[in-house]
């Protein structure tokens, strides 16, 4: 009898043990854990990107009625170059196991507005290529070309729809300012700085 009781006590301990061991995690169901494992998870596929930074995170319901979060965010490498990379990354967390979408490419191989039918630039990384590879801006690109060390800031202003694209160089002490249109997606002007 001590026997088999002894018996019995070990195959539960082994087996709750094993259930331990093998079951899948619970997954934490708060917006900020699971910002963490997304953020985690982009450190992990994006190791040498320059911006990893989650822009929106949506709480929502599924089809059985099970509560998740989507998440997006967006990924920037070569930020300081003329060509930034920019992709938009989405999870749907914990549905499916928080395996990511293919990524949504923004800018790629140096060009904007990719597979888009009507172009608006909408995020720096476009306006920063535009201001040098449209029709108008060949002195920037120029400029660019000779000057290894330029580098450009982007900023919007929302009241008149224009992003300001100043490229500089502290070796040669000048720049220029490019002013592209948002929503119209052309250049309006192309003006030089300190030269």
């Amino acid at each position: 009898m001590k026997t088999s009781a002894l018996l019995a006590i070990l195959v539960v301990i082994a087996l709750a043990a094993a259930l331990i061991v093998f079951s899948k995690p619970a997954y934490p169901m708060t917006a900020e854990d699971a910002k963490k494992f997304f953020i985690e998870d982009l450190k992990e596929k994006y190791p040498n990107a320059d911006v990893r930074e989650v822009m929106a995170i949506s709480n929502l319901t599924d089809s059985a009625g099970a509560p998740y979060f989507q998440l997006k965010a967006q990924v920037t490498s070569g930020a300081a170059t003329p060509c930034p990379e920019r992709i938009h990354v989405y999870y749907d967390y914990p549905p499916k196991n928080f395996v990511s979408q293919p990524p949504e490419y923004i800018t790629r191989g140096c060009k904007v507005c990719i597979n888009e039918p009507v172009c608006i630039l909408a995020f720096p990384e476009e306006a920063i290529i535009a201001s040098h590879t449209y029709p108008q801006t060949e002195a920037a690109g120029r400029f660019i070309r000779e000057n290894s060390d330029a580098s450009a800031t982007a900023s919007f202003d929302p009241a008149s729809g224009v992003w300001a694209v100043r490229w500089v160089s502290g070796s040669s002490g000048g720049g220029f300012e490019v002013l592209l249109s948002k929503a119209q997606n052309k250049v309006l002007s192309v003006l030089p700085i300190g030269q």
